[in-house]
């Protein structure tokens, strides 16, 4: 099931955001460039959706912490777009 983490893995052992986007990105290289054996690219694609999990996970966290910071003085929550740059 997406979200859960194998048993013994910790959250330390995951890489940084920065570090997995960067890992994505190099997955996505070797794919583009085509000159990877089919098992190794299915390997590196499954690496990939993987990736793509775990970012996506982090980045709804964030933005769950943002709309948390953002409560007005009452503890209403004043929610802003957050920009897609």
């Amino acid at each position: 099931m997406a979200g859960k983490k194998k048993s013994g893995q910790s959250r330390k052992d995951e890489p940084k955001f920065e570090e997995a986007l960067a890992d994505l990105e190099e997955v996505v290289r070797q794919l583009e460039e085509g000159d990877v054996p089919l098992e190794e690219s299915l390997t590196a694609f499954e690496r990939g959706v993987a990736l793509v999990r775990l970012l996506h996970l982090r980045l709804d966290a964030v933005q769950t912490r943002v709309e948390e910071l953002t409560r007005s003085e009452r503890g209403d929550l004043t929610t802003r777009e957050i920009d897609d740059e």
